[in-house]
C-alpha cells in the first residue's frame, strides 16, 4: 500500500487526540497500568527521537532539504519535540509574524518570553493578539509567554489633490462610530 500523507487539518486532530489520551493516563483506575503505559510511550518517543536524530545528522550537508522537511507543520513539530529543529527560535518567531497582516514586529525575545509590537490599535486588537499568540505557538511552542503590545499607528499620507477637493457629505456610522 502506498504512503498517503495526512492533510494538516487531520494531522492536527491526531496530535490533539494523542495529547488527550496521554493526559488521560493519570486518570486510569489502575495506577500501575497507567504508569507502565506512560513509560512505554516515553520509551517509544525516545526511540523515534534517536531515529530522527540520525536522519537529521545525515542531512547536515543538505540544509535545504532539512529546511524543507522542517517547514512541514507535522515534521517541524516532531523536530521541535526532540530539539532537532534546524531554525533557531528567533527565526521561527519572525517567520510566524511575517505570515500575519501588518506584520507584527518582534521587539524582544528573552528566555521563554517574546515581546511583540502590533501597529495601530482600535477595532480588532483582541483578534490580532489571538492570531499573534497562535502563530507563535505553532512555530515556536517553546515560547511560553507572548506579550503583545500595541505600538503607534503608521502615519497615513493624504494625497495633495485631496486637500483641494470639496469635502463630501459622509453619513455618520451607525452606533455612534465606536468599535464593537
Amino acid at each position: 500500500m502506498p504512503f498517503e500523507p495526512w492533510d494538516d487539518a487531520y494531522a492536527r486532530t491526531q496530535v490533539a487526540l494523542a495529547e488527550e489520551r496521554l493526559s488521560g493516563l493519570d486518570a486510569l483506575p489502575d495506577g500501575l497500568a497507567a504508569a507502565r503505559a506512560g513509560q512505554t510511550v516515553e520509551t517509544l518517543v525516545g526511540l523515534y527521537g534517536q531515529c530522527l536524530g540520525r536522519i537529521v545528522a545525515q542531512l547536515a550537508d543538505q540544509p535545504g532539504l532539512l529546511g524543507r522537511l522542517a517547514a512541514d507543520e507535522l515534521v517541524g513539530h516532531l523536530l521541535l519535540v526532540h530539539d532537532l529543529h534546524p531554525d533557531p527560535v528567533e527565526t521561527r518567531v519572525r517567520q510566524a509574524l511575517a505570515d500575519l497582516p501588518g506584520p507584527p514586529e518582534l521587539a524582544e525575545l528573552s528566555g521563554g518570553t517574546a515581546r511583540i509590537t502590533v501597529r495601530g490599535g482600535g477595532c480588532g486588537t483582541a483578534g490580532t493578539e489571538r492570531a499573534v499568540r497562535e502563530a507563535v505557538a505553532a512555530r515556536a511552542p517553546e515560547v511560553e509567554d507572548v506579550r503583545v503590545e500595541t505600538g503607534p499607528a503608521e502615519e497615513t499620507l493624504i494625497p495633495v489633490d485631496a486637500l483641494f477637493r470639496a469635502p463630501a457629505s459622509v453619513p455618520a456610522p451607525a452606533g455612534g462610530g465606536s468599535c464593537g
